[in-house]
């Protein structure tokens, strides 16, 4: 005799829920692998470290953990193996208290966090943007992004938009772009990078970059009276608004992880309730 009608309840139950965990882990382990193969489509570098690669292989190593975690959840329920069962709960208990204890350090050591990628976008906008390929690449596809230009502040702060031209080696060593003038060359300075303009349109590129309008930003230096500021260049720094956009959407991250813990718990107490339904039951017979 199996189980009884509540018994097969908690039995489908538990297989289905762990069925849709098995897709979702193969989801994320697609898009790990998806990610690591095709790394020069993506903004693979997180100002001041190498962020692609671990974020890659996170998704990866995540991704397995989940197929497997689901693997012994479905065989466990179906075949009514109660050490599948309790490997499955053991293993997400301990899923759960990794992910507990790492909200618990990266809250208490936010503003450490905070300050050391802060320091990394100065450094590396200060030292690599124009010299290292990967991470000017990855400052342009970030200020396109996030509408942004520079490290931190408004429009009228020194080190957002400002910051290129009074800190940046990006902007003393040009010396090879050069316009015809007369019947002569000369040096044509960009002020900020075309990554910092609202349009891309080569007039509008000018007059961000400072090539023309030498009456207002870039050219000028903040504070900027209301006619200096300028249409097509992202004011704010790339800090600000990243900081804004994670503080807009703390909410959906808020819901994002209790619901990634809610679905633990209830894993658990799926296996759980099965495991001890499976001992009664067959110890009844």
């Amino acid at each position: 005799m199996g189980l009884t009608r509540c018994g097969n309840f908690l039995k489908y139950s538990m297989f289905i829920f762990n069925f849709i965990i098995l897709i979702c882990g193969g989801f994320l382990l697609g898009v790990g692998i998806y990610t690591r193969a095709n790394q020069n489509e993506f903004c693979i570098t997180t100002l001041g470290s190498n962020l692609f690669l671990p974020v890659a292989l996170a998704l990866i190593t995540v991704g397995s953990i989940v197929i497997v975690l689901s693997f012994l959840g479905c065989c466990g329920a179906i075949k009514e193996v109660r050490c599948m069962l309790a490997t499955f709960f053991a293993l997400l208990l301990l899923m759960l208290i990794v992910l507990m204890i790492g909200g618990i350090i990266a809250y208490v050591f936010r503003g450490q966090i905070t300050n050391y990628f802060r320091h990394h976008l100065y450094m590396s906008l200060n030292q690599s943007y124009g010299d290292d390929e990967r991470e000017t690449q990855a400052w342009d596809c970030m200020q396109q992004t996030f509408k942004c230009c520079g490290v931190e502040g408004d429009v009228n702060s020194t080190t957002s938009w400002a910051y290129y031209k009074k800190n940046t080696e990006w902007y003393f060593n040009q010396t090879s772009v050069r316009r015809p003038f007369g019947s002569y060359l000369h040096h044509v300075r960009t002020y900020v990078p075309k990554s910092c303009c609202r349009d891309m349109s080569p007039a509008n590129v000018s007059r961000c970059t400072g090539i023309t309008d030498k009456d207002i930003a870039p050219v000028l230096e903040p504070p900027l009276h209301p006619h200096q500021i300028n249409d097509q260049l992202y004011g704010t720094g790339c800090f600000t608004s990243v900081s804004e956009f994670l503080w807009d959407h703390a909410k959906i991250l808020g819901a994002t992880a209790s619901g990634i813990a809610l679905l633990m718990v209830l894993g658990m107490t799926f296996s759980l309730c099965l495991c001890r339904r499976i001992d009664d039951e067959y110890a009844y017979e």
